[in-house]
């Protein structure tokens, strides 16, 4: 018995079986097929799809023969391996290398045999789909063919088995990574949060207060602002370009800038407050220098509580609010601040002021993104439109600031439901009343009184 040398390129090959991780593995109904039909065409009783490893060959799939592995020494899978081409022994009993092998001289007593080499798109044999009969003969052009066929179909499997389990690793490992990512977003939403005005504390500003804030993603780019310096307090709204993480940047550079402007440089008029955020902005970002127009479009409000007015300036936005059963719309400038965009239009930002010094009942006020108004849905799956919020904070403005929160996040989920859409863009509405006179003094007593008793 002559006993197959070791391949040229041995390191290699086995490199290449292992990495279809199929050595030792269960039998699988795609293979059994593949040689039960090898056998079927051929004619022989016996018939294996054979995986040559370092010291043995080792049966993926089998028919007719009971052993599930032979010694790599007894092999004629390893002499055929050789060559990426059929190979065949008509009788093994007349050849000198198999003549006196025990897988002639005793069971399975092979005498005929035929195996094509199972070769890698690379070029490497990991085996072979063989047929063994017991008898001397030879095969047919057609089953020749059909062999080298059914061959090619194994390494078609294996390679289908190898895509697949290269897919369901990347699919893991990008389900790791947005796994990473959601949670780092989870956690900027946090931070996000901790930034807003503490409910609380603005509660104690106004005589009534609401915010309806609802991002489209995790995190968004809408956010609120609110200070009180001078006596005034300072509220603002803004939506900054692009929604998720890039909106979210944008709003912390604009917090940053309104603590700078407003906390800092104690800054009340809000259309210096747009104009430095506009300035400053495109200091930040370069956009003199490059393509970026990021920024955003923002109100800002200026409430005097003792002198019962209110300042208003927008950037690209406007505001809504309701006065003795009255309702009226204020305009802002047509362009946002940052992006180079009111230079390009050649506009200032400019301010509108309300006197309600005279009223007997408080005006409520609305600033918002263009959220709500702008989102598809109802029977007719059209935007809500300007027209249509309007009427529905008419109809909603005497209730309290709690209510009128629950009834536009109801009024905007079943406006959605209806046409079966998702939310398109960042939600954001804050409403308030500023706090009458009497209030503000009957706080400055309260404060005196507290500071005479210590």
């Amino acid at each position: 018995m002559k006993i197959a040398p070791i391949t040229n390129n041995e390191s290699e090959r086995l490199k290449a079986l292992y990495r279809y991780r199929i050595m030792d593995t269960d039998f699988e109904q795609e293979f059994d097929d593949l040689i039960k039909l090898a056998s079927h065409i051929c004619e022989t009783p016996i018939s294996l799809m054979s995986l040559v490893a370092e010291d043995k060959q080792w049966f993926k799939a089998k028919v007719g023969l009971e052993p599930r592995e032979t010694p790599r020494e007894q092999a004629f899978c390893a002499h055929a391996i050789h060559k990426p081409e059929l190979f065949i022994v008509e009788d093994a009993t007349k050849d000198e290398r198999f003549h006196d092998n025990p897988l002639v001289t005793g069971n399975p007593d092979i005498r005929f045999y035929a195996g094509m080499p199972l070769t890698t798109p690379d070029g490497f044999s990991l085996g072979t789909l063989c047929v063994i009969d017991k008898r001397p003969r030879d095969l047919s052009e057609a089953q020749k063919t059909a062999l080298k066929t059914l061959a090619s179909q194994v390494i078609a499997q294996l390679e289908l088995r190898l895509k697949l389990e290269t897919i369901a690793h990347e699919n893991r490992k990008a389900t790791e990574k947005n796994q990473a990512i959601v949670e780092s977003i989870r956690y900027a939403k946090r931070i996000q949060r901790a930034m807003l005005p503490a409910t609380d504390e603005v509660h104690k500003l106004f005589s009534d207060f609401f915010v309806f804030n609802q991002p489209r993603d995790i995190i968004g780019g809408d956010f609120y602002w609110i200070s009180e310096v001078k006596g005034k307090k300072i509220v603002v709204v803004a939506d900054c370009t692009g929604h998720g993480v890039p909106g979210a940047l944008m709003g912390m550079l604009g917090n940053t800038l309104l603590r700078d402007v407003v906390d800092k440089k104690q800054v009340t008029n809000p259309e210096k407050i747009l104009t430095y955020l506009d300035v400053e902005i495109s200091k930040v970002l370069h956009q003199e220098e490059n393509n970026n127009n990021d920024g955003m479009d923002m109100t800002v409000v200026c409430i005097d509580d003792q002198a019962q007015t209110l300042t208003f300036a927008g950037a690209h936005h406007k505001m809504v609010y309701v006065q003795a059963g009255a309702t009226y719309i204020v305009s802002g400038d047509r362009c946002g601040v940052g992006g180079n965009s009111k230079k390009e239009q050649g506009a200032e930002f400019t301010s509108y002021s309300i006197d309600f010094s005279e009223e007997e009942e408080q005006p409520i006020f609305y600033l918002f993104s263009d959220g709500f108004r702008d989102q598809f849905g109802g029977k007719e799956n059209k935007k809500y439109s300007l027209g249509k919020l309007i009427k529905t904070l008419q109809h909603i403005h005497q209730k309290p600031g709690n209510v009128q929160q629950r009834l536009l996040k109801d009024e905007l989920t079943e406006w959605m439901s209806i046409a079966g859409e998702s939310q398109i863009d960042d939600v954001l509405l804050l409403g308030f009343c500023p706090k009458s006179p009497q209030v503000q003094k009957a706080k400055i007593v309260q404060e005196r009184e507290v500071v005479k008793t210590a």
